[in-house]
């Protein structure tokens, strides 16, 4: 075979990843391949330009289909400030869209929520998240069409 094209094995060993993350980011990046009957393809020079051109601030995992956040800086004491009277606007109206305004519909949360409280290190930040989750209810899903 050409040097220059890779099967799964080859392109998940110059990748430096398992077959089985090379098989996830088939699914779910625009990784640049070619399926061949029932075999993946790569070109080296595409899988370079492929990773060259990523920006890993800009990733949303494409398990999620809708996203929306907002970021805010400044000293510790006042994003913990803003985290209280963030809460304070939700719970006064048990709406989401006080605090993410690009939403285009009102979210409440759903009395059976559940809160998960993590720290985490992810290559060169440190995290501290509240989540606050509870099961896809059917008036919020999203259109995908629309979208």
């Amino acid at each position: 075979m050409d040097s220059n094209i890779l099967n799964v094995e080859q392109a998940a060993e110059f990748l430096g990843v398992s077959e089985k993350t090379l098989i996830k980011l088939l699914r779910e990046e625009h990784i640049p391949a070619r399926k061949i009957g029932r075999e993946w393809r790569f070109c080296k020079e595409a899988l370079i330009s492929w990773l060259s051109c990523g920006d890993s601030c800009n990733y949303i995992n494409k398990a999620e289909i809708y996203q929306i956040s907002v970021d805010e800086s400044g000293k510790s004491q006042q994003l913990l400030d803003n985290i209280c009277l963030h809460l304070s606007n939700i719970k006064s109206a048990n709406n989401i869209k006080f605090v993410l305004k690009e939403l285009n519909k009102d979210v409440s949360i759903p009395e059976d929520a559940s809160l998960r409280m993590s720290y985490k290190q992810q290559r060169d930040i440190e995290k501290l998240e509240f989540k606050i989750y509870w099961p896809q209810r059917e008036q919020y899903k999203i259109d995908m069409n629309q979208k």
